[in-house]
């Protein structure tokens, strides 16, 4: 018999299953063997004798009948013969798209309608096991205790040079991992996403902010997605998530995807894969053996680095003989924070093709006082799959160091369709096949510089779907430890609901007086998925800004700052902004500010801005205004240079395609000189006195005082990067611009004093891999067709006179200030040569802790000096800090080593 209680739920949820407005009326089975049938009847919200009895009656008689509808398939535990558990195990339905997998206690469970099926169960380094089942109308129970792969030793050729005969496998696997990328078409699927993190420890200082977030140290924090998804190829995949499940706190509407995790792409982010052309090189290989698995011989290779070190991979691929496909691997890294990972994947076969249907990844973090532990999973089904023939008929592979005479006669043949090729036939016949299909699709009218067109939506109902819904679908059982996380979430919600229920309900920003000293962000209106707030107002605190250590300098003497700004997003491509920022120096008695305009949509913004400010003479800002702070109280070091300019700009940015980008800006000026208006910082040092606040320069003679004067420039830049692929996100077009040049050029055009002035400027930056090191440089190179007339508008360069360095290509370490901004020609050059293993990384600890070593090069040439500076660096101190020394030459001659400490502070 049935139960039929009231609830309160959700809408139609899309799927199938009937589910309406409240008070409505559940039935629910009365064994517990039996899943409540998910039909919810809606009665209106009049009295009960208002509505039509008939049909009520009639609804709820049709809803007890298919409440007896049983919910039938197979449960159990799967552990190994030793019975240890079995976490996170593959379940397929052999012949069907059907599967599921096992939770982290080893238990699972798979709804099957009545019938006969032979089930799979799979687990790494484990044999595959086929059971045959008949489910009748109830659940079944079914425990499977997997064997331990037996690793067989088999004679494999190695040619002369007994080389172990891993290499040869690897060989044939990376030839052939592009055609795996390329030969599956299309295919779509569901998927279940479970990702979950544990806080064991937070630092004192953050337990607050914890409580705050309503979360806990100890819990066990889940969230789980249902998510739909469609691949085409080349790059275009289609995400939806249909339910998520969460005991986040309520309001942090979190989302998870699924991770498209492929190891046949020559690149993980900065890892390595092992089937990357470059693997030899980061990897060794060892031949462990090999096992077999329905049928086909699997060889067993482990994976280890040529030498210890951040983000390469440690542990074992399996992989199927003749295909070259992977079956299983099993790898761990650690980043640059000391995260250690670990990566798990399955793969089980689908229309002939080797398909994921299971990954694991975990992370053990421990940064700075702070532990936990996350864990993400997901488990693949209903995999619909369309081959792509020219790829997936691989022909066999012919390891030219093995075999020497079938690959000399074949580089003499000239098959079109061999049914054996080299590995260098493989990579000219894949160009071939690929450039043909990019003319194809071109022709077709795509834009073939998008490398990657994802769209990722989240379903209306996904975050109402009663649990009902996850009873039939999750097909993953909850472990005890994530029921009691669920649980102790629910009951620090519910202590703390009638807070989160107004705050819900207010949904407007709120003032309380402590803002006033600490500043604050308000965030209201409605907040759409995977979308940021309609509107946000930020007030920055004068008082709280003291933190910030930007409050002095010997010209304003002491300084309070604020800002508030306002951003209100009226679509996904269109916003506009406004901010209005006040500065106040005591020592002048004057207070400054500005207001500003801002405008976006699409590819384009337009600002307007005017007010009046002091501004560096260089406006990079070379020096930072809290180390300058420091040296004005403690050493009476003012290094920082200002001017008082009252301006009104109007200023554009247009972004022409993936490689192009123009900007324009026209502004009127007029600048005031300032003095120093204190004499003393904090410290008296009798040795040393404040300096002039106008510049020393060596092309002015240090004469670089101006007077109270009017100016008007324009300004022009462009930057275009020849190599810019586009990447499309739910419509919107993004540029990635990693691995291109950019070439970059300006022109401005001014006015001062009844005399005009011309300045052109063309530059080069990249970033180049060159033997598992980095090498990056900067090019810039320029001059003034017509002589400014003041020194504001000189060429400045990003020099520096202080121990503390700032992090940056362009920067030099050991140049001052504006001793030699100029008005004539220039050219600087920039390179950084960044090693992964070199003096100090040498020793393994130090790499593993994420120290990374560096040689670098500074160059300027002006009319008036050569200086170049060559040094050794090396960062990774605590994550933010590092240590330089320098030599510096200036027109030939050697000045001295310059010490200096990098900080990311």
């Amino acid at each position: 018999m049935a139960k039929c209680k009231a609830m309160r739920v959700g809408d139609r949820t899309g799927q199938g299953e009937w589910v309406f407005h409240f008070p409505m009326i559940l039935c629910l089975p009365e064994s517990e063997s039996m899943q409540p049938f998910r039909c919810f009847l809606h009665i209106d919200e009049r009295p009960l004798n208002r509505f039509p009895v008939k049909k009520l009656l009639f609804l709820i008689f049709i809803c007890f009948l298919f409440s007896h509808a049983r919910a039938q398939g197979i449960r159990g535990t799967i552990t190994s013969k030793s019975g240890e558990i079995l976490p996170y195990a593959s379940i397929q339905v052999k012949g069907t798209s059907t599967g599921t997998m096992s939770n982290g206690e080893g238990k699972y469970e798979i709804a099957l309608k009545p019938g006969a099926y032979e089930l799979q169960f799979q687990y790494l380094n484990h044999q595959t096991e086929t059971r045959k089942v008949e489910v009748s109308a109830d659940w079944q129970n079914l425990n499977v205790a997997l064997q331990e792969i037996a690793i067989k030793l088999a004679e494999v050729r190695i040619g002369k040079s007994k080389e172990d005969p891993a290499y040869t496998i690897m060989r044939k696997a990376i030839a052939t991992a592009r055609f795996h990328q390329l030969e599956v078409d299309t295919w779509s699927a569901r998927t279940y996403v479970k990702g979950n993190f544990r806080i064991e420890k937070v630092p004192f200082l953050f337990e607050d902010a914890l409580k705050k977030a309503n979360l806990q140290v100890g819990t066990t924090y889940i969230l789980e997605s249902i998510n739909d998804l469609n691949f085409r190829q080349p790059n275009q995949v289609t995400e939806k998530v249909v339910s998520i499940r969460s005991n986040l706190p309520p309001g942090s509407n979190p989302a998870i995807n699924f991770a498209r995790l492929s190891f046949y792409n020559p690149m993980l982010g900065e890892i390595v894969s092992p089937l990357s052309p470059k693997a030899f090189g980061m990897y060794r290989f060892e031949y462990l053996g090999f096992f077999n698995d329905r049928g086909l011989v699997v060889n067993k290779i482990k994976v280890t680095p040529r030498s210890k070190g951040l983000n390469v991979l440690d542990g074992t691929l399996n992989l199927i003989e003749g295909s070259w496909s992977i079956h299983s691997l099993d790898f761990n890294f650690q980043d640059e924070t000391g995260t250690q990972y670990g990566i798990r994947q399955l793969f089980s076969p689908f229309e002939g093709v080797w398909m994921p249907v299971q990954l694991e990844t975990t992370a053990k973090i421990n940064i700075l006082g702070a532990k936990g532990e996350t864990r993400y999973i997901t488990s693949v089904r209903n995999y619909q799959v369309k081959l792509n023939p020219r790829y997936h008929q691989i022909p066999e592979v012919v390891d030219e160091k093995i075999d020497k005479e079938i690959a000399a006669t074949l580089r003499k043949a000239n098959t079109p369709a061999p049914t054996q090729a080299t590995r260098k036939q493989l990579r000219k016949m894949v160009n071939q096949l690929e450039k043909e299909d990019r003319k194809e699709r071109k022709k077709a009218g795509e834009d073939v510089t998008v490398t990657r067109n994802w769209s990722f939506e989240i379903d209306t109902l996904a975050r109402k779907r009663p649990s009902t819904f996850w009873e039939g679908e999750r097909q993953v059982p909850l472990t005890n430890l994530e029921t009691q996380g669920y649980q102790r979430a629910d009951s620090l919600y519910k202590a703390n609901e009638v807070k989160i229920r107004k705050d819900s309900i207010r949904n407007l920003p709120r003032f309380k007086f402590m803002q006033l000293l600490t500043g604050h962000t308000y965030r209201y209106g409605q907040r759409k998925e995977l979308e940021w707030y309609p509107r946000v107002l930020t007030f920055e605190s004068p008082v709280f800004d003291l933190t910030k250590g930007e409050f002095f300098n010997a010209v304003e003497g002491y300084v309070l700052k604020t800002r508030l700004s306002y951003v209100e997003r009226l679509s996904k491509v269109k916003s506009w902004n406004a901010s209005l920022a006040g500065r106040y120096s005591f020592a002048r008695q004057r207070l400054n500010g500005g207001l500003s305009l801002g405008y976006t949509v699409e590819n384009t913004s337009v600002r307007l801005s005017g007010g009046r400010n002091v501004f560096q003479f260089n406006p990079a800002n070379p020096i930072p205004e809290s180390l300058n702070t420091f040296y004005t109280l403690f050493q009476e070091r003012n290094y920082m240079k200002l001017y008082e300019k009252s301006y009104l700009t109007l200023a554009g940015t247009q972004k022409l395609g993936n490689r192009l980008s123009v900007s324009a800006a026209l502004s009127w000026q007029e600048r005031n000189a300032l003095t120093n208006n204190v004499s003393r910082g904090w410290v008296d040092r009798p040795d040393v006195a404040f300096t002039s606040n106008d510049p020393e320069n060596r092309a002015l003679a240090n004469q670089t005082a101006f007077p109270r004067h009017q100016a008007t420039v324009l300004t022009m830049d462009f930057s275009y990067r020849p190599l810019a692929k586009a990447a499309i996100m739910n419509g919107r077009r993004y540029t990635l611009s990693n691995r291109s040049p950019e070439l970059t050029g300006a022109y401005r055009h001014g006015w001062t004093g009844g005399q005009s002035f011309n300045q052109i400027e063309l530059g080069i930056r990249d970033e180049l891999s060159i033997l598992r090191n980095s090498f990056s440089y900067a090019v810039q190179a320029g001059t003034f067709l017509n002589k400014p007339l003041y020194f504001t508008d000189y060429r400045h360069f990003n020099g520096n006179e202080i121990i503390f360095q700032n992090p940056g290509l362009n920067n030099f370490r050991n140049l001052p200030f504006y001793r030699f901004s100029t008005a004539s020609r220039y050219l600087e050059a920039h390179g950084l040569y960044e090693f992964r293993k070199f003096l100090l990384t040498q020793i393994t600890p130090l790499r593993l802790y994420g120290i990374k070593e560096s040689l670098q090069v500074h160059f300027l040439n002006t009319k008036e000096v050569n200086h170049v500076e060559i040094g050794y660096g090396f960062g990774g101190i605590l994550k933010v800090f590092g240590a330089e020394v320098l030599g510096t030459f200036q027109n030939g001659q050697y000045k001295g080593l310059a010490f200096r400490v990098r900080t990311n502070l």
